[in-house]
């Protein structure tokens, strides 16, 4: 499988690209870098630096911010973690954790 070197463009259930304005704060709903979204309430980003992959969930209520779970710099222990968690159901999501360099170096912003 082809290691993504830089970040993949977030597209929905139906294929679609989002177009939407990005924010750069990591606790927002649309954050630049979103990774892949392995179930409603869990995503994994990229941080605003580039130096780590981080594992989020987002609080109850809906309007609550995304927060840091757990934070990786290696595709083996996000997978693993993720694993962990059972958020590895959606083979798309999946797909994007696995097509990930072994190390965040290799992952150009």
């Amino acid at each position: 499988m082809n290691e993504v070197s830089r970040p993949p463009r977030l597209h929905d259930s139906m294929g679609a690209v989002h177009t939407v304005a990005t924010s750069h704060r990591e606790r927002d709903d649309d954050y630049r870098d979103v990774i892949a979204l392995l179930a409603p309430r869990w995503r994994v980003i990229c941080c605003r630096d580039g130096i780590q992959w981080i594992l989020q969930k987002k609080e109850a209520s809906h309007e609550a911010p995304w927060r840091g779970v757990k934070y990786f710099t290696t595709k083996a222990a996000l997978i693993e973690a993720c694993g962990s968690l059972n958020l590895l159901s959606e083979p798309n999501a999946e797909a994007v954790l696995y097509a990930l360099p072994e190390r965040i170096s290799g992952y150009r912003k």
